[in-house]
């Protein structure tokens, strides 16, 4: 600690002495300060030291629960996609029972149509059926002009044509 001269001194006054004496003891004093500095400043790195470790295993359990955090939850995903297909099913078979019932009602339709061409075809037959009946009561009515003219009619003879019914009971 110190020169190992301490012991060996020798002092003929008594002022050199205490002078020796305050320069013993400051460097004893310098040297405790060097020891007790040297112990503080290693208490200092320790605890530095494990402030260091334990803020790096804060963090370390801060990563690994934010890592935990973002993963995926699937079973809420699994929830969630299981009530978008029921709310999709639900949504869906109303529509497809419609989409059904309006296949079946035009099939009817459908069925029961007339179509242009079938109407024309119509048109054009009642047309001739009416050409045909016209021509048929023109006959009648020029048969039984002819027949008045040409041989005396009778009142059984009118009175059986539907004709001569409408005009004499006019």
């Amino acid at each position: 600690m110190s020169n190992n001269n301490d012991a060996h001194r020798v002092y003929t006054d008594a002022i050199t002495a205490q002078l020796g004496e305050r320069v013993t003891n400051l460097g004893r004093r310098q040297t405790d300060l060097e020891t007790e500095v040297r112990s503080g400043f290693k208490n200092i790195d320790t605890a530095v030291t494990s402030l260091a470790n334990e803020t790096r295993a804060s963090i370390a359990a801060l990563s690994t629960n934010l890592a935990e955090r973002n993963k995926p939850q699937w079973q809420a995903l699994g929830v969630a996609l299981t009530f978008a297909a029921m709310l999709g099913g639900l949504a869906y078979l109303p529509i497809r029972e419609a989409t059904s019932d309006l296949k079946a009602s035009v099939n009817i339709l459908a069925d029961k149509m007339v179509t242009q061409q079938e109407l024309e075809w119509r048109t054009a037959r009642s047309a001739e059926d009416r050409a045909r009946t016209d021509a048929a009561v023109k006959d009648l009515r020029n048969a039984q002009v002819r027949g008045k003219s040409s041989v005396g009619c009778s009142a059984a003879t009118t009175s059986a044509s539907p004709i001569s019914k409408d005009r004499s009971t006019r």
